[in-house]
This record gives C-alpha cells, sequence and structure tokens, in this order.
C-alpha cells in the first residue's frame, strides 16, 4: 500500500471498527435477558478463539514477557468489560457507554500519578468538568439530585476500571506487542466470568447463541480493527474517532430501544464527550480500548 493510501485506509479502517463496537452494544441491549456474565463468557471465548488462530496461522505473533502487569492489565480490562455489558443491561445503552467511556478521565489521572507524566492545569478542569458530567448523568434517573444510583455506581467503577487498565497498557506497550496485551485481557477475563457464568442460568436458546456469537465476533474484530488502524494513524486522530461509539450508541438507545434521556443527563452527556474529546486530543501514547 502506498503512503498515499494509507491515512484514509487507517480512517476507514478505525470507523469500521467504531462501527463494531457500536453493533456490538446494540446486540448486548437487545439481549438484556441474557446475564452478564454468559455475554462476557462469549466474548473472550470467541476473542481467544480467533487471536489463536491467528497466532496458529502465523498472522500475528504472541510473546509475554511481563507476566504480572499481564495479568492485572486483564483483570482490570476484564473487569471493565463485564460491567460495561451489565451496565447496558441496566441503566441502557446511552448511559451505560458515556459513563464507561468516561475512561480517559481515570487514565489521565493515573498516568499523573503512577507514570509521572504532566498534567497541565486546563487539563484538571476538564477533568473536574467530567466528574461534574458523570454526576449529571449518575443522579439524572434518581429520585434526590444528591443520591447516585447503584446500577450507575457500578458503571463508573466500569469507567474506573478501563482507566487503570489503559494505564497498564500504556506501560506494557514498552515490552509486549498490542496482540499479546489483548490476549491476555481475553484470557484473564475468560477465568473471571467462566464460573459465575455456568452458576447463574439464564434461557438462550438457538437465536440467542447466535446473537452471543455475534457479539464476540463483531468485539473480537472492532478490537482487531482498531489496532491495525494505528499502524497508519496518529493515536490522537485515532482516538477521537472512536469517540463515534457513545454518539452512535446515544442514538441507537433514543432511537432503537426509546430511552428516555432527561435535560440533566444530556447536559452532563454533552460535558462528558467534550471533557474526552480534549483530553484524547492531546494524547501521544496508544490507548486501546478495553471495553470493547
Amino acid at each position: 500500500m502506498t503512503k498515499k493510501h494509507q491515512y484514509p485506509f487507517g480512517i476507514a479502517m478505525m470507523i469500521c471498527s467504531s462501527a463494531c463496537f457500536s453493533i456490538m452494544a446494540g446486540l448486548i441491549r437487545y439481549l438484556s435477558h441474557v446475564d452478564s456474565f454468559t455475554i462476557a463468557l462469549f466474548r473472550f471465548a470467541i476473542a481467544l478463539a480467533l487471536v489463536g488462530t491467528l497466532a496458529l496461522t502465523k498472522k500475528i505473533k504472541l510473546t509475554f514477557t511481563s507476566s504480572t502487569l499481564l495479568f492485572l492489565r486483564g483483570f482490570f480490562g476484564g473487569a471493565a468489560v463485564l460491567l460495561f455489558y451489565f451496565s447496558i443491561s441496566t441503566i441502557g445503552i446511552s448511559k451505560a457507554t458515556v459513563i464507561v467511556y468516561s475512561s480517559p478521565i481515570f487514565a489521565t489521572i493515573g498516568s499523573a500519578l503512577f507514570l509521572r507524566e504532566k498534567v497541565s492545569p486546563q487539563k484538571w478542569l476538564v477533568i473536574l468538568s467530567a466528574f461534574i458530567g458523570i454526576y449529571l448523568i449518575a443522579t439524572s434517573s434518581t429520585q434526590s439530585f444528591d443520591r447516585i444510583g447503584l446500577y450507575d455506581f457500578l458503571a463508573t467503577m466500569g469507567a474506573l476500571s478501563a482507566g487503570v487498565a489503559v494505564v497498564l497498557v500504556k506501560k506494557l506497550r514498552d515490552t509486549e506487542s498490542s496482540h499479546s496485551i489483548f490476549f491476555a485481557q481475553c484470557i484473564v477475563g475468560f477465568w473471571l466470568v467462566l464460573l459465575p457464568a455456568n452458576v447463574v442460568t439464564s434461557t438462550i436458546g438457538l437465536s440467542g447463541g447466535l446473537l452471543l456469537l455475534a457479539i464476540g465476533v463483531t468485539a473480537a474484530a472492532g478490537q482487531l480493527m482498531m489496532t491495525y488502524s494505528y499502524r497508519y494513524l496518529p493515536v490522537s486522530t485515532g482516538s477521537l474517532i472512536g469517540m463515534l461509539v457513545p454518539v452512535c450508541n446515544i442514538a441507537i438507545g433514543v432511537i432503537g430501544f426509546n430511552e428516555d434521556i432527561s435535560m440533566q443527563c444530556i447536559m452532563g452527556i454533552l460535558i462528558v464527550l467534550a471533557s474526552c474529546t480534549f483530553l484524547l486530543a492531546g494524547r501521544r501514547a496508544a490507548q486501546p480500548s478495553v471495553t470493547g
């Protein structure tokens, strides 16, 4: 591929990746009657199968150096995925996506604390405004303005877990390939949900099984296309295109599932999206999705 075509190809791949993540979220919302552990189990198992097949056919190479950090990245990334799926089923795709996709806020804080990255005063103000936005979203469905619902809190914990995973990814990029890091998330996440998924009983059926297969395929395809697109795109550009996911998911929730969004929630959504966009625009290190 010539250099002239690399940049638009990277843009196209990132847009396709975002579309896959949005389709995945819509399918999860449609399967709200299936428990989140089972959905996550299928997602991790299918991703393992796809990545393992690519490694077996020598399309990619998996090497592992920092076992402890890979395990921690897998744990926090797996927890973020599980909480994201659970939040979609409980508070809706619109709110869940915006809250969990606020992970760049937590990642920026973690990078400043543990990676000693400099954060300008302007960015600290943006982080503060983002928390205000999350608060507005989390309290929009409760009777009291000073009370955050349990499921909104769990979604916020998902964003926190995703932010921690991003910090670990940035650290691991010094020694590990992006495919190895993604594989670590899938293998640890698989063991994380295996037992609960077999304890909780839910009716799936043939159609449900096919939809679970589609969730796993779209999640893995979105992740792999995103990783591939970063060969040709600056990370800041790719990350901003990735913000199409929460925008599309809001549209899916409102149009496809008649989710009610109050004016307070809309204000919070706009604040969070604007804050994340500002922070992502200034990023220089790769920040793979941990909620796909």
